[in-house]
């Protein structure tokens, strides 16, 4: 095709008609994380340019089998946070065709249903199934505020000033095996003890 040619079909025909994802943005409510199946091809799921209309329109990031494309560009507007199982540098048109949504979907081998909850950070990400949310919710809560009070303590020790991740930001009642300064002092002190005593020299 010559460059006219190819970008009527680009945009009449591929994006017109084989990724048309008109009706699924009406679907998009703000604080939803888009889930991308690519069946797990090095094809782009997110772009430079995806990556800011989704973010404008509420969504929350992305997750995808599939490659992000123009990642310098993407990590330089922060915009949205995606978590890619691929680099990418192709093009969609051509590679990949819109195939619905709001269904199930496989990503790294854990099975996503809609309504499910996704929590991603630097160190990757994971699925909460619905029917299971609440109670989850609950045992992380509890874990986060019990890390956050054993962070605190461990900042004071180690003359670190405090931040954001020594702060309490549930009231819920304390951990069942909460941490104590008094244990806290009895597992530095023990530490301290074994690791003086693997330094000290031995008697023949």
């Amino acid at each position: 095709m010559s460059p006219g040619e190819y970008t009527k079909w680009a945009y009449e025909y591929w994006y017109g008609k084989l990724f048309d994802t008109s009706a699924f943005r009406t679907k998009w409510r703000p604080g939803d994380f888009l889930v991308v199946d690519t069946c797990d091809t090095t094809t782009p799921a997110i772009g430079s340019m995806d990556s800011m209309i989704w973010a404008a329109s509420g969504i929350r990031g992305v997750l995808t089998n599939g490659g992000t494309r123009d990642t310098d560009e993407v990590l330089l507007q922060r915009a949205m946070p995606v978590w890619s199982r691929w680099i990418v540098q192709p093009m969609y048109q051509g590679r990949v065709e819109w195939g619905g949504d709001s269904m199930p979907v496989v990503i790294g081998g854990q099975r996503i249903d809609p309504r499910d909850l996704i929590v991603a950070d630097g160190d990757g990400a994971i699925v909460v199934p619905v029917e299971v949310i609440d109670d989850v919710l609950k045992y992380a809560v509890q874990e986060s505020e019990n890390d956050k009070r054993a962070r605190a303590m461990l900042f004071a020790e180690l003359g670190l000033p405090a931040d954001d991740s020594t702060r309490s930001h549930f009231d819920v009642p304390p951990h069942p095996y909460a941490i104590t300064p008094d244990r806290l002092r009895s597992m530095i002190s023990a530490r301290r003890t074994a690791s003086a005593s693997a330094d000290a020299p031995s008697e023949r």
